[in-house]
């Protein structure tokens, strides 16, 4: 399966970050299972930055992960990281290849790898609408039709972007779910998304997106499939991308944001 993974390639740091994240992957590059390409990310230094970040409906942003500071803009890194992303789903809404989507520090656990390949066989054969298999925005895919869908919401219809990727592509999921996927009788077909639990290291598999969100998973201990890659973050290295309304804890100390990101040096 091809890979697109979104690397700053004029900075050194995003760089490494994708020297470790493809180290992790090597047994899956190695045995044929994955293809990697480098997607040149959108930053706000390109020539075209202020044409992208035009095609969108941009809002202060109203996540919780946001909450602790002052109601404003996205900083233009948070932009940039998430045009990267819509012109990803747009390129997948135009292909009839399924491919993933990475970001440049997405991290394969060694314990994981079979669950991995185990997963990819799965959301392909059963042609999964959108399947999150990895820590926020690290590592998904969608089918070519609800890539296009979800896009032209998105662009066309100037669907507000009112907080961080990975609560918008929550609720495009949700809109694809209730104005296309109900209208042709969900119930009779196969699961449609796989998705975090809200503790972010197990999976649902189900129909609606919203089903897990801010839940404990209810069958974590009978029914456990885990996530099969995460994040790495290096204390050396830190981020790319300015957060600015993160608590303070967390743009110092960006491993302490969540218990199953892979802490590095």
């Amino acid at each position: 399966m091809k890979v697109h993974q979104i690397v700053c390639t004029n900075n050194p740091i995003s760089v490494e970050y994708m020297e470790i994240s493809r180290e992790s992957f090597k047994p899956l590059i190695d045995d044929g299972t994955l293809e990697f390409h480098t997607f040149d990310a959108i930053t706000p230094e390109h020539p075209d930055f202020d044409e992208y970040v035009a095609k969108y409906d941009w809002r202060p942003s109203l996540a919780t992960i946001d909450s602790g500071k002052p109601v404003d803009d996205h900083s233009p890194t948070e932009k940039a990281g998430m045009c990267s992303h819509w012109e990803l789903m747009k390129l997948q809404g135009q292909s009839d290849e399924r491919f993933l989507i990475m970001e440049h520090d997405t991290y394969l656990l060694e314990e994981h790898i079979d669950t991995f390949r185990n997963l990819l066989d799965y959301i392909t054969g059963k042609n999964i609408r959108y399947a999150n298999i990895g820590l926020f925005m690290g590592c998904y895919s969608m089918s070519k039709h609800c890539a296009g869908w979800m896009y032209s919401l998105l662009h066309d219809q100037k669907f507000w972007i009112n907080g961080g990727p990975y609560g918008i592509m929550e609720r495009l999921f949700k809109n694809y779910t209730e104005h296309y996927l109900r209208k042709r009788n969900i119930d009779f077909m196969d699961n449609t998304v796989v998705h975090p639990w809200n503790e972010c290291d197990t999976l649902y598999f189900g129909k609606d997106v919203f089903q897990p969100y801010n839940k404990p998973n209810p069958n974590r201990d009978v029914y456990n499939v885990p996530v099969p890659t995460t994040q790495c973050v290096s204390k050396r290295l830190k981020v790319t991308q300015d957060h600015h309304r993160y608590k303070d804890l967390w743009i110092e100390q960006p491993w302490v944001r969540h218990h199953y990101m892979k802490v590095l040096d």
